[in-house]
């Protein structure tokens, strides 16, 4: 009975242990990716207010950059701290973390176009960086249920499929809003992608709210 006791002592310690260390390394790449994305906007928003100084549009796009990253910095890491994330297997915590990494590094783009002036005769601008944002995101929900769908060891207590459907009407939005636009980043327009972005954000952290943090 003691070495069972033991045993089971030992194998819980390994799995806080476990956890601990997951929690460690995926804070340090989150934390440190959007750091670099606000310091990309920074740089940003510091370059335009030299030339051109304040704009309502400049302050609208940067209010909407920090909507959507403050909903998917929040949402991503509650997800990779949840006790159900942290008892699935390890590639499957490896997979999430790499599609976290990859928002992230849209966001460190994304944080380059916060200004009309940095989306001027540009091939991809700051619509075209979210509408890729929240495809990935949609992708990722997507392949949570397909994965637990067809391998046991992947299925998960739940699929946020709230998510998926609030993107995937996002993206949407977002492409009909590029589409009907001939000048997007106009007052017009970007007071449109703001408003349409903060909807997003008052949805899903208030009336979604998974994590029940509100």
């Amino acid at each position: 009975a003691d070495f069972n006791f033991g045993c089971l002592f030992r194998m819980a310690n390994l799995k806080v242990l476990k956890a601990e260390k997951r929690n460690l390394l995926s804070s340090f790449f989150i934390t440190l990716l959007i750091g670099i994305a606000y310091q990309q906007m920074i740089t940003t928003v510091d370059t335009s207010i030299r030339v051109n100084g304040i704009t309502i549009e400049n302050i609208l796009l940067i209010l909407t950059f920090f909507f959507i990253s403050m909903r998917f910095f929040i949402g991503n890491q509650l997800h990779l701290l949840s006790d159900a994330f942290l008892r699935l297997p390890g590639l499957v915590w490896i997979y999430d973390l790499m599609v976290i990494i990859v928002q992230s590094m849209i966001f460190i783009f994304l944080g380059g176009y916060v200004t009309v002036g940095a989306n001027a005769n540009s091939g991809i601008g700051f619509i075209e960086l979210l509408i890729m944002l929240y495809s990935v995101d949609v992708g990722w929900i997507s392949s949570q249920w397909l994965l637990g769908k067809y391998y046991p060891r992947w299925k998960r207590e739940f699929v946020p499929k709230e998510w998926a459907i609030l993107n995937f009407a996002l993206v949407v939005i977002m492409v009909c809003v590029f589409i009907l636009f001939d000048n997007l980043y106009c007052l017009g327009g970007v007071a449109l992608i703001f408003i349409i972005n903060l909807l997003g954000f008052i949805i899903d952290v208030v009336l979604i709210d998974h994590y029940e943090i509100i």
